[in-house]
Order: structure tokens, then C-alpha cells, then sequence
């Protein structure tokens, strides 16, 4: 088991993983149709997945169980990110989808993951999740959404998946021998459920929106098969829950991109709730 605190070479590597996440989730919440956009990402990060393969060879077969049970929890996942963008803002729908993972994640660390957090850890990963949640909550989300909102129901749903599909992926890729190939086999098969059940039901708008948008596609795919496997092989070098609160940095990322881009939420409310996040990384620094 990896052992506690985080080195200055994980902690720069999973802050531009954070940048790219909320790139790619700006990209859906941007798109004309978010579902079918959705879609195209993952099929294009299942297809850099498959290419990125023939270099890196499979994952060790330890690791495969695991990573065929991630392969379940993303399709619900995908399926929950497509909701969530339709008539949510950026900053509010994707703060709740990241202020929860990292608390689920800390609660089972001990039980599951034989990972029992020091003091300081703790307290940052609670100051993470409390300023993530503030900062959805300022940008436009009253609380009577959470249960009025089929998008704020996604995204609360999606929090749960998240938690399941970081702690599922964490083992695996120390399993593996390789994270980066972990990473690769699971963008590759991650789509494969969804896209078949769409296109049975209606190829031809499918098919069409494929072909005039992939090379947005692409690059969607591109940001986020390199920001999953930057955090797999963190995953390997710092425990679990810290790296996973140390990602959700990328809501910092997602209040400027909502505000300068969508003009969503308030930009001041936002940051001020920003000081309460980076209190929890420093602490996960120490």
C-alpha cells in the first residue's frame, strides 16, 4: 500500500488531470446535444484506449476482475453524466458530482482499502468536500433542487458511481503492473454497453452527429483518457482517498471555465469558496 502524503511530482501531475476533467466535462455541458456528444467522447477515449494498447500491452490479469466490475459502474455513470448536463449549470452539476466522492471514499478507506488516514488528511479531505459543495451551492443551486431537478438526481447519483468506480480502479491499477494500460483497456471498454444500446434504438441521428463532430470528439476523448490514467498511476504512489480529493481540485477549474465561458453562477462566490478547497490541499500536503 502506497504510504501517506503526496510528492510534489503526483501533486502537479493530478492538478493537470483536475484542468483536464473539467475541460472535458465543459466540453458536454457546451455541446448542442449533450447525449449524443457524450457518447462520441467515450467512444473516441475507447478508441485512443485501443490504440494506446498495441504500445502498452494488457494489464496483469490480477487486475482484471476489477476492471471489468468499473466497466459496469461506468455505464451508469455515462448514462448519469448525460442527465446531469441537460438544464443543470456547469458549476453546480459538476460540483455535486465531485464534492461527495472524496468523503465516501475516506469513510471505506480503512475497511476496504486497509488505508487509515492521519489527522491532518482527514480534516483536508472534509475541507475539500465542504468547499466543493459550497461552491455548487453559489453558483446557482438551491437546495430545493436537489430533490426537484432530474439534472441535481443525476449528478447526486453520479457522486455515488464515482465514489464506486475510484475505489474499484484504485486496486486494480495497483494490481495491474501497468496503470496506464489499467487506464487504456478501461476507456476502451467503458463505452461498449451504452453505445450499443443507442445505436440499436436510433443509428441514423448517431451515426450523423459522429461524422460532423468528431474531431471535437476527439479531443474531448484525448483530455480524458490522459487525465484517468495520470490518476490511476497516482493511485500507485499515494493512497486512494488523498489522491481522489486532490482531483477535485478540477472544481476550482470548472467554477472559471462555467463563469468566464458560460457566464454562470457568480464568479467572486465562487472563488471566495474556493479558499475552503485549497485549505484541504495544503493540509493534504502536510
Amino acid at each position: 500500500m502506497p504510504e501517506g502524503g503526496l510528492s510534489t511530482g503526483v501533486t502537479l501531475a493530478v492538478l493537470a488531470a483536475a484542468l483536464l476533467h473539467a475541460s472535458w466535462n465543459a466540453l458536454i455541458r457546451g455541446a448542442g446535444d449533450k447525449a449524443l456528444y457524450t457518447l462520441l467522447l467515450h467512444l473516441c477515449t475507447g478508441l485512443l484506449g485501443l490504440l494506446g494498447l498495441t504500445l502498452t500491452g494488457l494489464p496483469a490479469p490480477a487486475s482484471l476482475p476489477y476492471l471489468f466490475a468499473s466497466v459496469l459502474v461506468h455505464t451508469f455513470y455515462i448514462l448519469w453524466l448525460m442527465r446531469a448536463y441537460e438544464g443543470g449549470n456547469l458549476a453546480f452539476s459538476y460540483a455535486l458530482m465531485r464534492g461527495l466522492p472524496p468523503l465516501l471514499i475516506a469513510l471505506v478507506s480503512a475497511p476496504l482499502l486497509g488505508e487509515v488516514l492521519g489527522a491532518s488528511a482527514a480534516v483536508g479531505i472534509a475541507c475539500i468536500c465542504l468547499g466543493i459543495l459550497a461552491i455548487g451551492f453559489a453558483s446557482g443551486g438551491a437546495l430545493v433542487r436537489v430533490t426537484a431537478s432530474p439534472a441535481t438526481q443525476a449528478a447526486l447519483m453520479n457522486a455515488l458511481a464515482i465514489a464506486a468506480y475510484t475505489v474499484i480502479d484504485g486496486q486494480g491499477a495497483r494490481l495491474s503492473g501497468n496503470p496506464v494500460a489499467y487506464a487504456l483497456l478501461l476507456c476502451a471498454l467503458e463505452p461498449v454497453i451504452v453505445l450499443a444500446l443507442r445505436l440499436r434504438r436510433h443509428p441514423a441521428p448517431v451515426l450523423a452527429y459522429f461524422r460532423n463532430h468528431w474531431p471535437l470528439g476527439l479531443l474531448g476523448g484525448l483530455c480524458s483518457i490522459t487525465a484517468y490514467a495520470t490518476v490511476l498511476w497516482a493511485m500507485t504512489r499515494a493512497p486512494i482517498a488523498v489522491v481522489a480529493a486532490l482531483r477535485e481540485s478540477s472544481v476550482i477549474f470548472a467554477v472559471l471555465i462555467s463563469s468566464l465561458w458560460f457566464r454562470e453562477g457568480r464568479l467572486a462566490i465562487g472563488l471566495a469558496a474556493s479558499c475552503a478547497l485549497l485549505a484541504g490541499l495544503a493540509l493534504l500536503r502536510s
